[in-house]
């Protein structure tokens, strides 16, 4: 059942949608509809361009990537997480090697030459989201004060990349983890999200919990979401009037969308993908939905990466499957990594970014983060209207 607690009153206005508490709706379970993947040529996506964002300048390797268009700017920008050569950068897990960082591109994905650090902030993971000319980071944390675990929450004006909310701490309660911490943006509200709990705690499945802000990072509730058993690296929309969590059930599970009405009532739960997990990009054009994530079916359970790759999939608005296409063709021999994948739409382009491993020794990222050739690339996809 769904979970909420109202440690605060809300602040500000009601927004469109309404976080408030519930019982399950009696609403029966979704059919899950698997059709087969598409074969042949892509009808519905071209390929036009391949970037290596990383390295770059003082910036040896990247990881945590995002995308997104910034209109005060009219520039497609990337942001990382940067291992510098040399920095001044200081926190709490002495990191100092380090940073947040940034490079911007015309729509075409030409580099314009800006580019730099923006934050010190980056914890062990990090988390970040466009909104229109405004840039969100979450990163994990730990405040020596409390001896509580939690994000550290900012705002930036990714136009000029000055900081519209400072860095501050927000603490979260047993159970609620700080891992990979992903944002959705949506009617107006800030979804921060992460695992809730270990899987061992909650008996047979997994969970998330979902932590809410005004659009100037003031808490305005939280809801613990147990109604079936997902992790999170996840992606949130809201497609006529319901809104569409999409997940995975396990990182070698299967990609499932989980469906709720705008009071978080549970209105079912679809798989939409074996063999997938990680859907860490999504968006609506208002006739199609597009979704990045990886491709596990050739992984081992228990060793992330190795035998990982990137795909891009259309889907209607009823999630039936439309096209699926590879963005990465890793092979096994390659022992490279994939992971990470998100992606914006913007101007009937699809830029999809991901970070990789790119000279593993390894099938495991997390061997040696410190030494790993993890570097960040975009590929952008035009959208075609015949598939």
């Amino acid at each position: 059942m769904n979970n909420s607690k109202y440690p605060q009153k809300f602040i500000g206005a009601i927004l469109s949608i309404l976080f408030l508490g519930g019982c399950a709706a009696s609403t029966p379970i979704l059919t899950p509809t698997l059709p087969p993947p598409p074969t042949g040529q892509s009808s519905l996506f071209t390929l036009i361009k391949s970037v290596q964002v990383t390295p770059v300048d003082n910036i040896n390797s990247g990881s945590f990537v995002r995308v997104g268009y910034v209109p005060g700017r009219d520039r497609i920008i990337v942001t990382f997480k940067a291992r510098q050569a040399q920095t001044g950068c200081k926190n709490f897990y002495a990191n100092d090697i380090y940073a947040y960082g940034y490079r911007e591109y015309t729509k075409d994905m030409v580099e314009t030459g800006n580019q730099g650090i923006f934050s010190c902030v980056t914890g062990p993971d990090i988390g970040g989201g466009f909104d229109g000319d405004n840039f969100y980071t979450i990163a994990m944390d730990h405040d020596p004060a409390s001896d509580l675990e939690g994000w550290r929450l900012a705002e930036y004006n990714a136009v000029n990349w000055t900081n519209l909310v400072a860095p501050f701490f927000h603490p979260l309660a047993a159970g609620e983890l700080t891992d990979d911490p992903m944002i959705a943006l949506v009617n107006g509200q800030i979804d921060i999200s992460s695992h809730y709990k270990h899987a061992g705690e909650i008996g047979p499945g997994h969970a998330t919990h979902h932590q809410f802000f005004t659009p100037d990072l003031q808490f305005i509730d939280e809801r613990v979401l147990t109604d079936t058993s997902h992790i999170n690296l996840t992606s949130l929309l809201v497609v006529n009037g319901v809104i569409n969590l999409i997940t995975s059930t396990d990182l070698w599970g299967d990609m499932i969308v989980i469906q709720y009405d705008t009071s978080w009532n549970y209105l079912g739960v679809k798989t939409i993908k074996k063999n997938a997990s990680a859907p860490e990009g999504a968006a609506f054009d208002g006739t199609n939905i597009y979704i990045s994530y990886i491709d596990n079916s050739a992984s081992t359970p228990g060793m992330p990466g190795g035998h990982d790759n990137v795909r891009l999939a259309a889907f209607d608005a009823k999630w039936n499957l439309l096209e699926d296409i590879a963005v990465t063709s890793i092979g096994s021999q390659d022992l490279k990594a994939p992971g990470r994948p998100s992606m914006t739409l913007y101007d009937g382009r699809i830029y999809v970014c991901y970070d990789q491993n790119e000279n593993a020794t390894s099938a495991d990222l997390d061997t040696n983060p410190d030494t790993a050739n993890i570097q960040v690339h975009v590929k952008v996809y035009e959208l075609t209207r015949n598939p």
